[in-house]
């Protein structure tokens, strides 16, 4: 299924949301409340998750960036 590049550009970001909020979710949770260890567990899960997405995109465009790069100047090689 492919979404369009305006959702797809925001899920990181999207990640990163739901981790904060669970996080401070379960900041606000009372110590004896049985569920504050999964909302703190899935709050780093969640931001661990969009740095990962992160840098998974940053390589990736750099790596077009880099074989664009090539292309052009193998092409104005050529040309002199």
């Amino acid at each position: 299924m492919l979404l369009p590049d305006q959702i797809y550009r925001r899920i990181p970001h999207a990640w990163l949301l739901m981790g904060i909020l669970l996080l401070v979710f379960g900041l606000m949770g009372r110590p004896d409340f049985r569920v504050v260890l999964a909302y703190l567990l899935l709050g780093f899960a969640s931001i661990g998750r969009s740095v990962w997405l992160f840098q998974a995109r940053r390589r990736v465009t750099r790596r077009a960036e880099v074989s664009v790069l090539t292309a052009t100047q193998r092409i104005e090689r050529d040309r002199i």
